[in-house]
This record gives structure tokens, sequence and C-alpha cells, in this order.
């Protein structure tokens, strides 16, 4: 199977356990990996025979920035079911979801989740 990419994908949403995470909002960047074929757009070089990576961003930011998920493994299942559940040429998903978090022992850039999905058969 091929692979579609997004990466470097980034948005503000209300994400978090902690209250103040939810009101404040917190940046996240994803990188995302779709696998599809891509045959028939390598041969005919048409975007209608093609998933049009503009979608799959736009299922990210639409998820991201919409209602609040406590957890990030919340955050990245949602997106992972909405891609798998409009896109039925999807075949498996991938993403890697990074949160540019504050309050971290440590002082960490980020923490994250990385989750690969596969359509289920049958």
């Amino acid at each position: 199977m091929d692979k579609l990419l997004v990466n470097g994908l980034e948005f503000v949403g209300p994400h978090g356990y902690y209250a103040e995470e939810r009101a404040e909002g917190r940046r996240f960047r994803v990188d995302l990996v779709a696998e599809v074929s891509t045959r028939r757009p390598g041969v005919s070089d048409a975007l209608e025979d093609t998933l049009d990576y503009r979608e799959l961003a736009g299922i990210v930011v639409e998820i991201g920035q919409g209602p609040s998920h406590h957890l990030i493994e919340s955050l990245v299942e949602a997106m992972c079911a909405a891609i798998l559940g409009r896109h039925g040429a999807v075949q498996a998903v991938e993403i890697r979801l990074v949160k540019f978090a504050d309050g971290v022992p440590g002082d960490p850039e980020s923490v994250g989740i990385w989750v690969r999905r596969e359509r289920e058969a049958g």
C-alpha cells in the first residue's frame, strides 16, 4: 500500500485533563500517514482520482479545534476514526500527535502519542 503524508500540521485546541488546559488551549503538532493506493492517480494525474491531502489536514484540524478531549489518546482516536470513517480508500492511518505541554516535570518540549489504526475487515 502507498502512503500519503501530512507532516507538521499545527493547531491550538482545548484539550487536556486540567481545566486551565481546556480554557486556555494548547498547541499541537500532527504528522499523519494514510495508506491508500496511488496507482490510479499516478497514471491519470487527476485530483478526483486521489485522496486530496487537504481533506486529511481538514479532518485533523476540525477535530483538533473541536470539542475538548481530556486525554490525547482520545483525541488521536477520534482523528483516526474520522479519517477511516470518511474515506473508504484509506486502509490504515498512522498519526503522531505532539502536545506542547506546560507544567510537566523536567520541562519537556512536548509530550505525545503515536498510533496506527487499520480498517477492520468485514
